[in-house]
């Protein structure tokens, strides 16, 4: 438990106060996984309300503006409202004079927000809490880090330089250049109560790959946020630039965010029954692969999401699950020992939404033990490969239409989540035909200039 965890708001203020703390950095997801905040003072930013316009949940990553029923010029654009979570205050050792606090966005009349997607995740951890069940995550991410070079326009892999020349996977030649970013991002997260457990390269130049400790679910979505927002600040003070895109290359891998997760009761792990897996991970692994065609859209937000579904680069393209088997969509994990029994999830990119995807998980696995269904066999070998498993949906168009269409998200989170998800993506889509629309290939320069 946290320092604050078990104070209100109110005592956590003061205590705040009496350790000489001026400043809040208060902190919201968006639908598109990144965190957005304001910079205020104490007792601004640790108060019950904190007004903020609705249309934080219709910008784009690149804050084009999409109209909904929830956000548009028939309602002006009206304010939402934040309560920081004391849970998640957190001293800012790197700026001793600041907190940072994560908020829930309420409705004006005091009901949680659906759209934001904290209120998304809550909804299935109250769900698990109803079950007896306390859930826990643990989030991986790969990242791609290169030098800033202010001239370059626009910056892109093309025109920025790696932080390390080599490109091998675990190398410990590579890990001069990264030493410094690694020992002091591994400080900084320990100290605002998210430690990371393990940082090593990966495939690619400047590629570098993090793992966080696992915690319940919606901490481990904060986590998580935090993690690639403060290294991404952490790399901007050192001239450094640090990328979450799901594909920058198309000869190497991407960038993963996989997802382990296990169910716990009384301190003991549910997902083990003392002599092997447990009939209840089963259950939650066979819920978890009933819904994932639906849950593509949480986990590959993205157009770009869809050029790193490639099973030759480790990226499950069906519902499948295997033991140990990183072809597989779910990965059963047994070891080091039972007690570590737990599910790793390889679908979703760096470029996801923990919170959605975390909450979209842990639903479909819940729905499965309600269910009491029934896994298909685990695989053998190549899971790409087996025809018996579900194909899942290759492009965001193809996404979002299951996500948009299923019956168990719309009874699990509601219409109003689902209608304005699958809103924020079509809009995304949009916006890639229009610029599709506008462009002369490279490919059609070769094959028509002089042919034609």
């Amino acid at each position: 438990m946290s320092a604050t965890e078990s104070k209100g708001l109110a005592a956590v203020r003061e205590q705040m106060r009496a350790e000489g703390v001026r400043f809040v950095q208060v902190e919201t997801p968006d639908l598109d996984g990144g965190l957005r905040g304001k910079f205020l003072a104490l007792d601004k930013g640790l108060s019950a309300e904190i007004g903020w316009s609705n249309i934080i949940y219709g910008l784009t990553t690149a804050d084009d503006v999409y109209l909904s029923p929830f956000s548009s010029y028939e309602n002006g654009f009206a304010d939402v409202y934040g309560k920081p979570d004391p849970a998640t205050v957190c001293r800012l050792p790197w700026r001793p004079d600041t907190v940072a606090a994560i908020l829930d966005i309420h409705d004006a009349d005091g009901t949680l927000t659906p759209e934001c997607p904290r209120t998304m995740l809550r909804c299935a951890a109250d769900k698990a809490a109803q079950m007896g069940f306390e859930p826990r995550f643990a989030l991986e991410y790969e990242v791609f880090i290169y030098y800033v070079d202010e001239d370059a326009s626009p910056l892109s892999p093309g025109t920025l330089t790696p932080v390390s020349r080599g490109r091998n996977a675990y190398s410990l030649v590579r890990l001069p250049a990264l030493r410094a970013v690694f020992e002091t991002f591994m400080q900084r997260m320990e100290e605002v109560g998210t430690p990371v457990v393990s940082m090593h390269t990966e495939l690619g130049h400047g590629a570098i790959e993090f793992a966080l400790a696992h915690a319940p679910a919606l901490a481990a979505a904060d986590g998580a946020m935090r993690a690639k927002t403060y290294l991404k600040e952490l790399c901007a003070e050192r001239g450094m630039i640090a990328t979450f895109m799901a594909k920058l290359d198309a000869d190497l891998p991407g960038c993963g965010g996989h997802i382990h997760q296990s169910l716990w009761r009384d301190g003991v792990n549910a997902f083990w029954d003392g002599s092997g897996v447990s009939e209840t991970a089963r259950q939650y692994a066979a819920g978890q692969l009933e819904h994932l065609p639906a849950l593509v859209a949480l986990c590959m937000p993205n157009v770009n999401s869809f050029r790193r579904r490639d099973w030759q680069h480790w990226v499950p393209e069906n519902a499948s699950w295997g033991a140990d088997n990183r072809s597989a969509a779910m990965r059963l994990i047994t070891r080091p020992t039972p007690h570590g029994a737990r599910f790793e999830n390889r679908l979703p990119g760096a470029d996801s939404n923990a919170y959605l995807a975390v909450g979209g998980m842990l639903a479909g696995g819940l729905d499965g033990i309600e269910q009491g269904l029934a896994p298909p066999p685990l695989c053998t070998g190549n899971a790409a490969l087996d025809e018996s498993y579900t194909k899942l949906p290759a492009t965001l168009e193809d996404a979002v239409e299951v996500f948009e269409g299923s019956a168990f998200l719309r009874r699990t989170f509601g219409d109003r989540f689902v209608d304005h998800y699958t809103l924020s993506r079509r809009a995304e889509l949009d916006l890639w035909r229009t610029w599709q629309k506008n462009q002369v290939s490279a490919w059609e320069y070769e094959r028509y200039f002089e042919t034609i």
